[in-house]
Parts: structure tokens; sequence; C-alpha cells
């Protein structure tokens, strides 16, 4: 498909970021414009804000996830604003620049220039076409390309600087999402083995030394950030978070609902997954560096799905993680040696491969139209609240969407940003709420506006509300904006 953009041998790496970086950006562009795609993605956005407003993360706010992401977009809104637009895009350049290093890990791995173009196009499409995918903007998104960049580096030389530079990126990646270590457990595993493998004589001391430093790389980031709260003083609330937080919370895991979410996941991506398989099991397939890629992909796909199941939730996104290994496994697919049976030549030489290209670019793009055409509530509540709220009013979300602390520049009443920390039982038991007594530290608050989704769940909050303030606007479907009395 790829030589409908590239004719010759070796790409410029300009050619190829530039035109990533347009494909990721054409697939996602209807998506910009929404304020809510996920309440994840809006709990990142404020938290970023708060952050660069000089709040502390896990003091001032909470979250049970590292600051990784929080720090990416806090320095993305210092540089570029608060736009939510604007972020978007950025997080699709992000993904470009993922692509890119995928292309350039599979030239490494492969030899080969269309299978590694297309295995960078191939995770472009993956992460750009449905919503729970990595439409939204999700830890999984930034950590990949830290994963993606520690095996470049591996590949590209095994000396000891390289496993500390690949040790300590993987570790950048570990402080956006714990299961990092999953991937980077897989890399180790890989080249271990590669080194045990090869004819000439092992140098057992160097290998080990290298496993060292490259453990020594992966924790830097990690041992920074707690030295950080420790010198604040605020370790006590990090390790309440970090250390213990996530360990209460309960672990479920149903195989049967497991298993049916890893297969809804290739069903959604059923062509790219007919690509991996296609080349797992054909044994044209062959050749030291296909054969090592097969390898790599098989060891790395292994482990990154265990890290997707581990959590024991169906939250599609997690399985943006696996995405790297198929992606590079898919690419194979497309190597120019032209390992395809004869019924597949057809479908996939250069004249047919340009028009399903543009189809499916077409298609994609349209999909997301619908983000762009649907009513934009939370917008119209900001919009309408602006003119009347002075600097010092304080507002609630309550159960309806927390974008609205972003939109409005407002910091939430309550550190638990994320609506569903107080109102979940299970999160609520994890993170130890006393949420009576910090629905009571919101009421202290007098909030001038407070924005329902019909009725708030029972309780004294709700019996706060329905004692002290009255609808002053019905926006449509149940969303009610309740204004203090006599103020």
């Amino acid at each position: 498909m790829l030589k409908a953009f590239f004719s010759y041998k070796t790409s410029n790496p300009i050619v190829v970021i530039i035109l990533f970086s347009l494909l990721a950006v054409i697939l996602r562009f209807f998506s910009f414009f929404p304020s809510v795609i996920d309440h994840d993605e809006s709990t990142y956005l404020e938290i970023a804000r708060m952050i660069l407003a000089g709040n502390t993360l896990y003091v001032d706010m909470i979250d049970i996830k590292p600051p990784g992401i929080f720090l990416i977009l806090a320095g993305f809104q210092a540089v570029f604003g608060y736009s939510i637009f604007v972020l978007r895009l950025l997080v699709a350049l992000w993904i470009a620049v993922t692509a890119f290093m995928i292309y350039k890990t599979g030239r490494l791995l492969m030899k080969n220039e269309r299978a590694s173009l297309t295995a960078g196009v191939i995770y472009i499409f993956l992460i750009s076409t449905w919503s729970f995918y990595g439409i939204s903007i999700t830890p999984e998104i930034f950590f990949n390309l830290f994963t993606i960049s520690a095996l470049y580096v591996l590949l590209k030389k095994q000396s000891l600087v390289n496993y500390m530079l690949a040790g300590l990126l993987a570790g950048m990646g570990f402080m956006v999402k714990y299961l990092v270590i999953f991937d980077f457990a897989a890399f180790m595993i890989f080249f271990i083995i590669l080194n045990l493998r090869k004819k000439e004589k092992l140098n057992l001391t160097k290998m080990t030394f290298s496993i060292i430093l490259a453990g020594i790389g992966y924790f830097i980031p990690f041992a920074l950030m707690n030295l950080c709260y420790y010198l604040n003083g605020h370790f006590d609330a990090l390790y309440k978070i970090v250390y213990l937080a996530p360990a209460r919370y309960p672990l479920e895991f149903d195989p049967w609902r497991m298993l049916k979410f890893v297969l809804d996941f290739q069903i959604h991506f059923l062509p790219v997954f007919f690509f991996f398989y296609y080349v797992l099991i054909n044994k044209k397939f062959t050749g030291p560096e296909i054969s090592l890629t097969k390898k790599l992909c098989i060891l790395w796909s292994f482990l990154a799905l265990a890290a997707v199941l581990i959590a024991g939730k169906a939250f599609q996104h997690y399985t943006i993680q696996l995405m790297l290994p198929v992606s590079l496994m898919a690419g194979v697919f497309f190597h120019s040696e032209r390992y395809l049976s004869a019924f597949l030549h057809q479908p996939f030489n250069r004249k047919t491969g340009r028009v399903i290209l543009v189809v499916l670019i077409l298609l994609i793009t349209m999909m997301k139209l619908e983000y762009f055409l649907r009513k934009d509530i939370p917008r119209e509540i900001a919009t309408y609240l602006k003119p009347r709220l002075k600097a010092e009013d304080v507002i609630y979300t309550g159960n309806y969407h927390h974008i609205l602390y972003y939109l409005l520049k407002k910091d939430s009443p309550t550190k638990y940003i994320h609506r569903s920390l107080l109102l979940r039982d299970n999160h609520i038991k994890a993170l130890k709420i006393n949420a009576d007594e910090e629905f009571r530290h919101i009421m202290a608050h007098w909030p001038v506006y407070i924005i329902l989704e019909k009725e708030y769940p029972a309780g004294i909050m709700k019996d706060f509300i329905k004692n002290n303030y009255s609808v002053e606007k019905d926006f449509s479907n149940g969303i009610l904006l309740y204004r203090l009395n006599n103020f």
C-alpha cells in the first residue's frame, strides 16, 4: 500500500515524519473539537492545569496514576496554551512521532523499507480509528513513544551507555503507567536470549553489567519522584497513593470476560490481525531478519497482553500497549520480498493499495464527523457561566463532566477531581475516602453553581443541594444548572 506514497527504495526521514503527521492529523481531525470524549481525559487536562497553577499532585488533587501524563500535558499547556483543540493536535503529532520510531525500529529489525513504513502507518490507523482505542488522551498514547524509543536504542547499539539510556527511556514510560515494566521485561529477556545464542564467546560479565545498568536507568525517574516528594515534605501523600492505594483495588478477574475483551480488540482491527497471524503461521516468511522480528514480537505481545489482562479490567484503551508489537508484526506482511500467496497479490499490489488506502483514510476520517456535529453541552454551559462568574466564585460539577473546571479555569472544591472517586464504592474503599467529610468540605465552599446530570445520589450532598439551590437553567437531557439561593 505504501507505494502509493513512496516510490523510492530508501525514504527521506523528513518526508516520512511529515506524511505520518498528516495521516495522524487527518484521521483524528474531527475529534479535536469536542470538549469531552472521555472523562479520564478531562481529569488529565484539569490536573495538569492545576499543577501549572502551583498545586501538588497527590496532595491538592488525587489520582491513582503516576505523574507522567499530567507533567506531559502541563508541559504542553505551558508552551502552547489551554486550547483542547491544540492539545489534541499535539497528541496526534506525538502519535506520528511514535509511528516514526516504529518505522526506524522496523528498519533495524527487518532491514526492509516498505515493511517498516507500513508498520508505522498501521500503528496510526490502529490508534486513530475507534473512540475508546486511542482517540481520547490516555497514558498509553504517551508511554508507547518511550517504549519503542527504548527498543530502538537497544537495537541501534548494545553498548553499556545504550543499555542505560534504554532503561532511562523505559523508566520515563514507567512514570506514565507502571505496566510499562512488562514491555521492558520483554526487551531484556529478548536481548539476553539473543546474546546467549551468539556463536562467538559470550562475555557474561558485560551482559550482567548491561542489565544492571538498564535497571538503574529504569528506576532513576521513579527515584527522583520519590526524592522530590520527600524534600517537599509530601512523601506520606505520595506513599498512600503510589504504594498503598493500587493494592486495595479489587481484582475481579473473570476469564470469560477477559477472553471476550481480547477477541473484541482483534475483531475491531480484523484486517491488521489477519496480517499479524498470516505472518505468524506462514512458513514462507523466513530469513534471519524476519525470524528475529517474529520472535521479538511474539515475546513482546505475550508480555504486553499479560500487562493488559493483569488489571482484570476490560478497558479498551489498555490494548494500546499491544499495538506496538502488533504493528511491527503486521508490517512484515508487506515485506518487499513478497512472501504472499498468489490469491493475495492482487489485493495488495500498488494500484489496488492506493485505492484501499484512500478509502480507509476517508472512511475513518468521516467516522469522526459525529464528534464535530454533536451538541457540545459542556462548552455551552461554560459559555453561559463565564460572564456570570467572579474570580472568587466556586463551582461544583457534581456528577456531571468535570471538564467544566478546565474550561472555566476554576479549581475543584474537592481534591478528588474525577467525579467517580466520590461516587463509586471501589474508589472510596481503595483511597480510604471519608465521603461525608469530603462532601462537608465541598459545602463549606458554598459553590455559587452546581451542575448535575439528573439527580445527585442520595446522601448529605443531595440534601444540601435540595435545601440551598434552585434550578437556573436546563441544558436538555436532564443536565441542570443549580444556583445558590439568595446569591
